[in-house]
This record gives C-alpha cells, structure tokens and sequence, in this order.
C-alpha cells in the first residue's frame, strides 16, 4: 500500500520542481536562421540595454568597404557580439558581447554579458552579473531585418 502512495506522490513532487524554473531561460526549439551571420546596424549604433528602441539591419557583405558603422555578428546558436568601427581620427571602439535565444518563431531575448572599450577610451570591462536582458521583435523585409524592442 505504502508504495503504491509513494511513486505517484514523487512523480508529483518531481513535476513541480521541474515547472518551477523561469520559462524564458529554457531553450525554445524555434528555428534560428541568425546564427553565423552578419549585419551592419544601418540605424540604431550599438544594441545594448539603453540603446535605442528599433534597429535596422542590412546583411553585411564581406567585399564592401565600410569605414564607419556599428554591426551585429550572431556567432553561432546563442552568442552574439555588437561592435563599432571608425576610420583614423576616431580610435574608441565598443564591443558588447552576450547571448541570444528566440522566445517566440519572430522575438528574441538578448542578454548582454558584457561591455569593452578599447584604444583611446580604454577602460575596464563592465560586466553584468546577472546579464543585462533585452526583449525584441524581429520583423523581416527581404534581406533586411528590424528590431524592435518590447
């Protein structure tokens, strides 16, 4: 008698302890067509927590030459870094490093880890603990893609 109580009372405890967890840090089986790619940020500069509210991006080119411009590189399945870069006279450039996973097929969360500036306006590294979170939807026009945050 008692083990016949006692396995459904666990698989109940086991169940509840499971769904306890914050559902936006799972991971969503939404397909990912960002990862690897490349964008030059044509409005908006850098995505960081208090940046602007809607980004327009246009896929980078790798044969273009760009002297000036902030950009988006989705590294692989959750990382992602946004960085500046300028021609002579402006040598202070800013990466913002973090992780990105998609909470519905056309939003995403980004979580910013981290923020650097180098050469002339080097200074430490701010690092968030925990991450800095963005929400956005993701709209699409051709090649084009916009952000805009929730």
């Amino acid at each position: 008698m008692k083990n016949t109580f006692s396995f459904p009372f666990l698989s109940i405890i086991l169940v509840i302890i499971s769904s306890c967890k914050d559902p936006e840090t799972q991971k969503t089986n939404f397909r990912n067509d960002l990862k690897n790619t490349n964008w030059i940020v044509d409005r908006g500069g850098l995505i960081t927590p208090d940046g602007e509210k809607t980004y327009d991006l246009s896929k980078r080119i790798d044969t273009a030459i760009i002297f000036n411009f902030h950009a988006v590189n989705f590294l692989d399945e959750e990382q992602f870094k946004s960085y500046d870069a300028w021609q002579c006279g402006n040598d202070c450039f800013t990466e913002v490093h973090g992780r990105y996973y998609f909470t519905e097929a056309n939003q995403i969360k980004m979580e910013v880890d981290s923020i650097r500036k180098s050469e002339f306006c080097d200074g430490p590294t701010q690092t968030f603990k925990p991450s800095k979170a963005m929400f956005f939807n993701l709209s699409r026009d051709g090649e084009r893609l916009r952000l805009i945050r929730k």
